[in-house]
């Protein structure tokens, strides 16, 4: 499915569906191939969201009320761009699913803060044959998180990547180098020199709320 930017329209042509929500105008694909949940990363992220998604009927009419006033006052901005305010049940899942996606705990509290730090790096390092490892800068708080995640070996001379594989996450004011060597090239097999890795680092709050993720490659040696 793709956001685009038009007059709201729905409706089939040829092979493809128009169609639009709170969100705004998009359009499909009209036969869609079923994607199993499976084991891996795909089945961690949808039990994530179905676990977010339960426990919001669990909540009180207060606390929902809570969410739908907090999601309201905090627009979200979309991959175009532009700003759309979540309903209350959205908010909740997606901040949610975050706090699980890093390992902690949900919570049913309204996020005290939406102040995130910057995620930096100060070295990743990719070598043939070698050591794969990121160190984070430590720019946040011990009770905040990073996620990291990785494309797999592109060719020298791409400058942009949208597809990645979400290694882990470790915690905001780590410092210690993350060698993924093994668990990369179990995914993505050898590199070899001249390829490049896309690295995605996503820093979240303590609340579960998002920051600005930093985006980039490097180059194998």
């Amino acid at each position: 499915m793709a956001k685009i930017l038009s007059q709201p329209t729905s409706g089939s042509l040829a092979g493809t569906t128009y169609s639009h929500n709170r969100a705004g105008q998009y359009m499909r694909n009209r036969r869609m191939p079923c994607q199993p949940v499976g084991t891996g990363r795909r089945g961690v992220v949808r039990a994530a969201f179905g676990a977010a998604s339960g426990a919001w009927a669990a909540l009180t009419g207060a606390v929902q009320a809570a969410w739908t006033a907090y999601a309201a006052g905090h627009p979200y901005v979309d991959s175009l761009g532009q700003s759309i305010k979540l309903t209350g049940h959205q908010m909740y899942v997606a901040i949610n699913a975050m706090l699980i996606n890093c390992g902690s705990a949900q919570s049913a509290a309204i996020p005290v803060t939406d102040t995130v730090y910057s995620a930096q790096f100060t070295a990743f390092t990719a070598v043939h044959a070698g050591v794969i490892s990121l160190t984070p800068s430590g720019l946040g708080l011990v009770t905040d998180f990073l996620l990291l995640a990785f494309s797999a070996p592109q060719s020298g001379g791409r400058s942009f990547c949208k597809t990645f594989w979400q290694y882990g996450h470790v915690l905001g004011n780590s410092v210690t180098p993350v060698v993924l060597t093994t668990a990369y090239k179990a995914q993505f097999g050898d590199v070899t020199a001249g390829q490049r890795i896309f690295y995605r680092l996503t820093p979240v709050n303590q609340y579960g709320v998002r920051g600005t993720s930093n985006e980039g490659y490097i180059t194998v040696s």
